[in-house]
């Protein structure tokens, strides 16, 4: 089952990283990474849970990220599910490393 705290929690973090993001280059695209690898590393749990918290935080946050900052400039909906995927894919690495890394630490 998944636990929500940690998944807002990465939500979160995801869109702050991603607006300051906007003013320092190439943090923007680690905020799905960031915000995906601290919900899994909070959750804990195997390398699958791991890859499902942080596409849930990353998708989610990427999402909210790309109709804010995409869909401002472009139709909403382009910038939402191009947020959606980007994030997606970004936070399933970030919950992997995550999950790699609470293992050992």
């Amino acid at each position: 089952m998944t636990d929500w705290t940690p998944i807002i929690i990465g939500i979160v973090l995801t869109i702050i990283i991603g607006l300051i993001g906007i003013f320092i280059p190439f943090l923007g695209i680690l905020a799905p990474i960031i915000g995906g690898f601290v919900a899994a590393y909070m959750a804990g749990g195997d390398y699958k849970d791991g890859a499902v918290n942080g596409g849930i935080a990353g998708a989610l946050g990427g999402a909210l990220l790309g109709f804010v900052l995409l869909g401002a400039f472009t139709a909403f909906i382009g910038g939402l599910a191009l947020g959606f995927i980007i994030g997606l894919i970004l936070g399933i690495i970030g919950g992997t490393i995550g999950i790699i890394v609470k293992g050992r630490f």
